[in-house]
């Protein structure tokens, strides 16, 4: 029986990389009115959320994700972007490159996934870091390129993914996300 805790897999983002995007939040909160920006702590790239689980499908998961194969890879941060509504988006996130090594692990996680019996995802895939959520007033009146001009130094970026983790979701924590297990790429 699942316990009310939510869990996800997902690729961390280095200290020196979370801190450029911190820095991308406090300049971008001047301009955009969202209700809650993402600690600094909380920046990964979700690769696929799981819901809440049982501790006997924790444990089945976590020995299945160790015969996930790839090299560590580097990717790309290519400025940000925004999901929902072009006047009121409810996400703004750093937009990440699709390369074929998230793609790859993302499938793989997938039919690990679909063995395990669980539901398929019906959204596209879009790997991204979420910088803030949940639209608060207003309608935004700034475009993307116009904000993006405001974080003009560091708007791309690179950082070298070496691992993926299982995160625990805990909402009531200012720090929301806590890894539980990590698998090392080859």
């Amino acid at each position: 029986m699942p316990d009310d805790v939510h869990y996800f897999i997902g690729f961390p983002v280095p200290q020196e990389r979370r801190e450029i995007l911190s820095e991308w939040q406090k300049i971008l909160e001047h301009y955009v009115d969202y209700r809650k920006w993402v600690h600094m702590d909380d920046f990964h790239i979700t690769i696929r959320f799981l819901g809440a689980l049982s501790k006997s499908q924790l444990r089945e998961l976590k020995r299945k994700l160790v015969t996930v194969e790839c090299a560590a890879f580097d990717i790309s941060v290519e400025g940000i972007n925004f999901f929902g509504k072009e006047d009121q988006p409810r996400v703004m996130y750093a937009e990440i490159n699709r390369s074929e090594q998230i793609l790859s692990i993302k499938a793989q996680v997938d039919d690990l996934l679909n063995q395990l019996k669980f539901d398929e995802e019906s959204r596209p895939y879009r790997p991204h870091i979420t910088l803030a959520k949940k639209w608060d007033k207003g309608k935004l009146h700034m475009s993307k390129d116009a904000l993006e001009n405001k974080i003009d130094d560091e708007k791309y970026f690179k950082f070298h993914i070496d691992r993926f983790n299982i995160y625990r979701v805990n909402p009531d924590r200012k720090q929301k996300y806590e890894v539980i297990a990590s698998f090392n790429l080859k």
